[in-house]
């Protein structure tokens, strides 16, 4: 998380003039505790407040999932931005102008090339939006609108445009405009005939809805015919601006009404979207066209606890909602589900009944976990296999949730329903391999992107408190960085994430710079980030400064760790020995593995 070619004096006036409190505030409620304001944390989902930002250092740190660092790596996790991004969205609001830098020659064609297509896509887009207002060609979209219950005020929020029958029309008007046919063709807007040689519009005959990424820029259309023919839909293909795994139609205009209300509503269809936007639902996005992914579920995470799947009450509407839970699920999010009437989907439904009593519909949503637990076992057959397969389902599914509590009372409704003994089914929880444990019709579970494991479990044991007090140390006293660089950061280190924090203050010190605030800027890694601002939140706890006994606890901790790693490497050289029937090789790696754990039990 380099601060790039954005000047580091600017950096530090944006970061002065910016009140950290003032900026989370906005996304998480807090409560004032002396110098600190304490919130449940944006990151993992939690019931007792483990969130804590500082307001004298301007820094957050949870102590639940580990998470931290200050005001830009906040808005960075919040909203998926890069770190330049991030200082240049609070220079904005602050009123701090940042210089224009001095891009190499190829960063200067990327940024240009990049900003061509996005123009490509806003002349389309007005061109398409155009179209619909006030061209006769488009009288049968207006009135397919209007029949649809659309004001013309969504038409305009969301600019929503129209296609003509013609092969060309859009072709002839980036031909008007100078817009180059190569990059128009690269975002899929136009094709070239293999026939012809001559280049069409990739979409005719269709009202679109134009699909914006975060930051507000159009970056696709959705395409609907306006009769019964097929496809119904089609969007516009990926490109180097598109990616659908990624994007979820209307979460631009939502974020804000998400963070409001703490939870989303996920639709199917843009005019359930639309329909839902127009009677005051806020808080609603739309698919665009494909399952719901694991980039998807990590990108609500960043806004919402709760996610609400109202998907089409079909089967097909159905199966969707049970693809989409373990993505969900892992990102602990609360997953519910929301039966409409036999034939409604959620543009009819709320258009007929109103948003008032649409919304106390929503308040009626039910978890997702029982609803696809009451599914799954009423389809089961007669046969104990089957009942089998579909309890071990149902135990596939609650094991995607993170939370032991959560995951027990699921288990205890399931125990109700089956009539199989809740011990019985915790074992089998217990046993349910993690990269088996979505139904085969999930995708295979990711790590999200946009926010940082904690630091790992290994990491929290009894061997790392001794390397973070001589980190505490370091931030402190200079002269401590100066010996632990002296005595070899290996030596007194064993963890990566502590041997790159160490290296990072021994060079602040070294340029005579304050550590905490510099290497907040600098680090590159958000697990170094999250081990600062505790090493940071903590550093009133430090209640020894006896160097030697650290630095010789720091040893030992390494020597531990070295014999553990040893310890690994050896049982798979005997299972390897083993198999192999080389019996002397396994009678040494035996021998070498006894005197291992000796030292270690000697060591205590």
């Amino acid at each position: 998380m380099m601060s790039g070619r954005i000047p580091e004096d600017i950096i530090m006036q944006v970061r002065e003039r910016i009140d950290i409190v003032d900026l989370i505030s906005g996304y998480v409620q807090l409560k004032h505790s002396g110098d600190n304001h304490l919130g449940l944390c944006p990151f993992h989902n939690e019931k007792t407040p483990s969130f804590n930002v500082n307001s004298s250092r301007q820094i957050f740190h949870c102590f639940g999932c580990g998470v931290g660092g200050n005001v830009f790596s906040f808005l960075m996790r919040m909203e998926g931005l890069a770190f330049p991004q991030a200082v240049k969205r609070l220079a904005e609001q602050v009123g701090v102008e940042i210089p224009e830098d001095e891009p190499s020659p190829h960063e200067i064609q990327r940024r240009k090339e990049r900003e061509q297509l996005s123009q490509i896509y806003e002349e389309a887009t007005r061109f398409y939006h155009q179209l619909l207002l006030d061209d006769p060609r488009a009288a049968q979209a207006r009135g397919y609108i209007r029949r649809r219950g659309f004001d013309s005020e969504a038409v305009r929020r969301f600019r929503l445009g129209f296609a003509p029958d013609s092969w060309d029309a859009l072709c002839e008007h980036f031909k008007s405009t100078g817009i180059d046919a190569d990059q128009a063709r690269s975002l899929g807007l136009i094709r070239n005939s293999d026939k012809t040689g001559r280049d069409f519009d990739m979409f005719r005959q269709r009202l679109l809805f134009p699909i914006e990424d975060l930051g507000g820029q159009v970056v696709a259309f959705g395409g609907r015919v306006l009769d019964d023919s097929l496809p119904k839909y089609i969007n516009s293909p990926e490109s180097s601006l598109y990616h659908k795994s990624r994007l979820l139609y209307g979460l631009y205009q939502a974020k804000q009404a998400m963070r409001r209300e703490r939870s989303v509503i996920v639709v199917e269809g843009y005019f359930d979207h639309l329909a839902l936007v127009q009677a005051g639902i806020e808080q609603v996005v739309a698919t665009c066209g494909t399952a719901l992914t694991d980039d998807h579920a990590a990108i609500l995470k960043r806004y919402v606890e709760r996610v609400i799947l109202l998907f089409d009450q079909d089967k097909a509407g159905q199966k969707a909602c049970f693809r989409a839970m373990p993505s969900l699920l892992q990102q602990g999010l609360e997953v519910m589900t929301l039966a409409l009437p036999d034939g409604d989907d959620p543009d009819t439904c709320v258009r007929r009944e109103g948003a008032e009593a649409f919304l106390e519909r929503l308040n009626g949503a039910r978890s997702a976990i029982e609803t696809y637990m009451e599914t799954i076992l009423a389809e089961a057959g007669e046969r104990a296999e089957e009942q089998a397969r579909a309890i071990d389902q149902v135990v596939q599914m609650i094991r995607q949730v993170p939370d032991e509590i959560q995951r027990n009372l699921h288990l205890g409704q399931l125990a109700h329903h089956c009539g199989i003994a809740s011990e019985v089914l915790q074992r089998q929880l217990e046993k349910t391999p993690p990269q088996s444990s979505a139904p085969p019709s999930a995708p295979p579970p990711r790590p999200a992107p946009a926010v940082s494991p904690p630091m790992p479990v290994a990491e929290q044991t009894g061997d790392i408190k001794a390397q973070k007090w001589l980190l505490t140390l370091m931030l402190a006293d200079a002269s401590v960085g100066v010996r632990v660089e002296e005595t070899g950061i290996d030596s007194l280190f064993d963890s990566p994430a502590c041997q790159r924090v160490a290296q990072q203050i021994h060079r602040a010190h070294a340029d005579q710079r304050e550590p905490g605030e510099w290497m907040l800027d600098q680090c590159e890694d958000p697990q170094d980030q999250d081990l600062l601002t505790q090493l940071l939140v903590r550093e009133q706890e430090l209640v020894s400064t006896d160097i030697e006994k650290i630095f010789g606890d720091c040893r030992q901790a390494v020597v531990r760790s070295q014999l553990k790693q040893r310890r690994v490497e050896l049982h798979t050289q005997m299972r390897e020995a083993e198999q192999s029937g080389d019996s002397d090789r396994h009678t040494a790696c035996l021998q070498e593995l006894t005197r291992i754990n000796r030292e270690l039990k000697s060591r205590g």
